[in-house]
């Protein structure tokens, strides 16, 4: 018998990763809508912004999830809307990552959409530490598994012992895409230029030119 195609998809805070279970490459989007002061009769969703709005300065975010939890499901149907588009879901299975600690009437109400609206085959949803560790564990054969999460709004630090997920042992760092992006915008702007509104610009930034040092102190040698 066949197996059912999977759309596999990483519903992140700010980015949206997702593929089908064939396929290699993810395709990679902002998981929000945005308005710019430039085209102000225009909406634009997810990676429209990069393809048809050719002024990036000064750009209004509006995101589903608020402090790393989905709360505004207007703004993230949209996004799921545009994402999905011909997908045959009545004959292909969605896997989905969610919050850790997620609260249930997110889970119910996500539940609904997808089987009501989207009409989907199949659904399951797990935190992205469990398909890593899953992953993990595989690959390796491994027993122990500690998977460092670090996402938009928090940093999740998780251990798994034979496959379980030790909920005791679970961390969360207040500490996140958000906050790097927050504190560059603040070292340029008290610096050099007033960029406090330009976030857009200042994320791409920090994704094209920011690396983690693997020499710290020889790295601050060179920036001086």
């Amino acid at each position: 018998m066949a197996t059912k195609p999977i759309f596999v998809v990483d519903n992140g805070a700010h980015m949206s990763k997702s593929k089908m279970n064939t396929s290699d490459k993810p395709r990679i989007i902002p998981n929000c809508v945005m308005k710019s002061k430039f085209y102000p009769r225009r909406t634009f969703i997810a990676d429209q912004i990069d393809n048809e709005c050719p002024n990036k300065t000064s750009l209004y975010y509006q995101l589903p999830f608020q402090k790393g939890y989905l709360v505004d499901w207007n703004i993230q149907k949209q996004v799921w809307d545009h994402l999905f588009g011909k997908i045959p879901f009545k004959s292909t299975g969605l896997l989905m990552t969610e919050p850790y600690m997620n609260l249930n009437f997110i889970r119910e109400t996500m539940d609904q959409i997808f089987f009501e609206e989207y009409e989907v085959a199949s659904f399951a949803r797990y935190d992205p530490a469990t398909l890593s560790a899953y992953q993990y564990e595989r690959d390796t054969k491994s027993n122990y598994v500690l998977v460092i999460d670090s996402g938009f709004s928090f940093t999740h630090i998780v251990p798994f012992y034979q496959g379980r997920k030790l909920l005791d042992g679970m961390t969360r760092i207040d500490v996140g895409g958000k906050l790097l992006t927050n504190q560059l915008k603040s070292v340029i702007s008290y610096r050099q230029l007033l960029v406090m509104n330009e976030t857009y610009i200042i994320n791409e930034l920090k994704e094209n030119v920011c690396f983690v040092s693997l020499d710290f102190q020889e790295d601050m040698k060179k920036a001086r």
